[in-house]
């Protein structure tokens, strides 16, 4: 990762003055923790319970809607609910990314925890289902996208040796959520029904997003040179592109089994519906270790670098696949979802704090952009995934064979593209940047 001596990204403190004559404020020194550093941790917490927590939960609403809500509808047509979610999380980043860049973010902080607040709100009142696309798919989708990557560049122009801790210790909200939600939701719904169950959820989001606006508006973005939405020339760098397209296939193969093991769990393991339900809660209790555990290791030998915990993890996550074909009781079951939940933490955290470094990211003041660019572009694959897999799941005969094989190979595709990335940042690193 970066030295101590690297210059801020996101000058929110009151030293960048230089903005109210609209000129471009001279970067400081990361202060790789500090006071705001940390609070700046705590709201990126919050906006990862209210983006991919949400997201996290689809595989319950999704058994939910099979079930209950819209029996008529197939796997494939219901998945699309959560697969552009998943979509409009990270896709809205080419947009906000360049947006940060340009001093905006106090609007995109206010607004993306209001659609998401909305989202929620009007999901409670749906019953069919381009009403349940529209508020949980888009809007729910689109409100967390706005608000993740300025928090996540808020976060990184704090830390520097730091950085995968903290963005680490940040994303075990999505972990906190979809541990939270799911079992919240499970509980509730019987006995309130499932207008005032996801109402609840909303106004848990609503608290959330007071306590993020008031930590992340305090003080106004800085306003950088950084002005497109796509910087034209990391399009040309095949270790930002590579490490883009890697996780293309991770994005397509990561969303099967967090929307289908519930499914899985009770046509094909026979289990009762509560215990399908705390499927998707067991996998993302156990990603709360994964998005710190292996980055502490970085601290500790620093020879490892985070892209290389990366690398393996998605090796992992491969394997993770195949074996879930052998997975046919519940007790393996839950031991597999221990396994693969363990590894989807690092999968969510390890990107975000690598496109930091400089093989990635020269210019610093560019970091909202390419964060940007780099979950826009996997963000395809987080739309083309689950509905692909949705197809190829055959529910009548509890067939989830050849969705399996499908996420396998994907993860397979991944670790061949993060070769190249991954010996770029040794080398820069071992030559000391030249």
């Amino acid at each position: 990762m970066g030295t101590p001596n690297e210059k801020s990204y996101v000058a929110s403190r009151p030293e960048d003055v230089s903005q109210e004559k609209g000129e471009t404020a001279p970067a400081l020194p990361i202060p790789d923790g500090g006071r705001d550093g940390w609070l700046s941790v705590l709201a990126g917490f919050c906006v990862f319970v209210n983006s991919w927590g949400l997201l996290s939960t689809y595989g319950a609403f999704q058994e939910y809607y099979q079930t209950t809500l819209m029996p008529d509808q197939s796997p494939s047509n219901i998945s699309w609910v959560g697969s552009i979610q998943a979509t409009m999380i990270v896709m809205v980043g080419v947009v906000t990314g360049p947006l940060v860049d340009a001093g905006y973010l106090r609007p995109l902080i206010i607004g993306g925890n209001l659609m998401v607040v909305f989202g929620m709100m009007m999901t409670s009142l749906a019953s069919q289902f381009y009403q349940v696309l529209l508020a949980q798919g888009f809007c729910v989708g689109m409100g967390g996208g706005i608000a993740y990557i300025p928090a996540l560049v808020v976060i990184s122009s704090y830390f520097t040796t730091k950085r995968p801790i903290a963005i680490g210790v940040a994303a075990i909200g999505s972990s906190v959520g979809s541990v939270i939600f799911p079992i919240l939701f499970r509980r509730l719904q019987p006995q309130i029904g499932f207008g005032w169950s996801v109402r609840i959820i909303g106004f848990i989001n609503l608290f959330l997003a007071c306590v993020t606006v008031s930590i992340l508006c305090r003080r106004p973005g800085r306003r950088t040179r950084a002005r497109s939405l796509i910087e034209r020339k990391a399009l040309t760098e095949p270790p930002f592109m590579l490490l883009s397209l890697s996780l293309t296939c991770v994005m397509m193969a990561y969303y099967v089994p967090m929307f289908y093991s519930p499914a899985y769990a009770r046509t094909r393991l026979h289990t009762d519906q509560s215990l399908s339900f705390y499927m998707v809660a067991i996998i993302n209790g156990a990603s709360a270790f994964g998005r710190t555990v292996p980055y502490l290791v970085t601290l500790v030998i620093p020879h490892v670098k985070p892209i290389a915990i990366l690398t393996a993890a998605t090796a992992g996550s491969a394997l993770a696949m195949f074996t879930w074909i052998a997975a046919t009781d519940t007790a393996g079951f839950i031991v597999w979802a221990c396994y693969w939940g363990f590894l989807s933490g690092v999968l969510v955290t390890g990107p975000t704090s690598i496109v930091a470094h400089p093989a990635f990211c020269p210019d610093a003041n560019f970091l909202g952009t390419r964060l940007g660019m780099m979950w826009g572009i996997s963000s395809f694959g987080g739309l083309a995934g689950t509905p692909i897999a949705g197809a190829l799941v055959d529910m009548a005969h509890a067939g989830f064979l050849r969705a399996q094989i499908f996420a396998g190979c994907l993860m397979l595709g991944a670790v061949a593209l993060q070769i190249w990335p991954t010996l770029v940042v040794f080398r820069h690193d071992r030559l000391g940047g030249k």
